[in-house]
């Protein structure tokens, strides 16, 4: 199959080629009218253009590479696999369709080394779920003005854009007023402050809370007989919650985008925001405003 040119876009899009390549390499000091910008980027996803990374870095000093690190561990359940492959599969599309490429890293979780990762001259870095112990070793080695979005965790620091989803709204939502029959089954973050702003969205005591790592870990959830309602963070972990019918009613907060797997009598609750697209845009936005340590919004919740 023949491979896509910028003069192959150019004559579909009735433009130049020289506007094409001020499109795809984003060149900002062009006027350009938005449709015309839309329409390239459209067909370039369309013909499947792959731009030559090589020759786009010695225009513009930039490698179009985006980096996704995931922490990898022997111990992951497949609930969190799911969602972390879910999340990627939806940005790196958006990535491509951007002209970005995308470069997809584990970490080992004991021996986190970026020396590799490094040396590709990361555009941008997106963080997912990542651990406590390791987030500023990890940031250190990308220098200033490299936007690095974590995804699924939460850090006190305004250089660190989050996108996490609103599980405070979700809850509020999800609880009755009558709470003394209540408890909450949530997975297990690795990011302990998104954990503490979960558990703090809830006034409900440490024994009614029941974090999930695996499948074993419900057990004490299942023995406490004093509890008739679970409310259930992602879908996963409700389904097999739904099996035991150990609550006279189950509400599940669905994080995975899966609530076919629930059955009709199961209360779903689904998260109307695009975590991929709010994570894309955010990162076109600190790509185009460096200065960005100033801003007051550190977290971007999904609603």
């Amino acid at each position: 199959m023949k491979k896509t040119t910028m003069k192959d876009i150019a004559i579909r899009a009735n433009v130049s080629v020289a506007t094409v390549s001020y499109v795809l390499n984003r060149v900002d000091n062009q006027t350009i009218p938005e449709k015309t910008r839309r329409q390239i980027m459209q067909l370039a996803e369309e013909l499947r253009y792959i731009p030559n990374l090589a020759a786009r870095s010695l225009a513009n000093q930039k490698t179009g590479l985006v980096g996704v690190l995931v922490h990898k561990s022997v111990q992951m359940p497949y609930w969190k696999l799911h969602a972390q492959l879910a999340f990627i599969h939806a940005l790196e599309q958006r990535l491509t369709a951007a002209g970005y490429h995308t470069l997809l890293y584990s970490l080992d979780e004991a021996n986190p080394s970026l020396d590799i990762i490094v040396e590709r001259k990361l555009e941008a870095v997106f963080l997912i779920d990542v651990l406590d112990a390791s987030f500023y070793s990890i940031s250190r080695h990308f220098v200033e003005g490299i936007p690095l979005i974590l995804i699924d965790s939460m850090i006190e620091d305004k250089l660190f854009k989050q996108v996490v989803f609103n599980y405070r709204s979700a809850l509020e939502e999800a609880l009755p007023e009558d709470l003394s029959q209540v408890c909450l089954i949530m997975e297990s973050f690795n990011n302990s402050l998104l954990t503490r702003y979960i558990r703090s969205s809830v006034p409900l005591a440490d024994d009614a809370v029941f974090e999930i790592r695996e499948l074993q870990d419900l057990n004490p959830a299942m023995d406490h007989h004093r509890f008739k309602q679970a409310i259930v963070i992602n879908e996963f972990i409700g389904s097999h919650v739904e099996k035991t019918c150990g609550f006279e009613h189950l509400t599940v907060i669905c994080t995975c985008n899966s609530p076919q797997m629930l059955g009709e009598s199961v209360e779903k609750l689904l998260f109307q925001g695009d975590k991929a697209e709010v994570a894309f845009e955010l990162m076109l936005k600190l790509l185009h405003d460096s200065d960005y340590s100033e801003q007051d919004n550190n977290c971007y919740f999904i609603d």
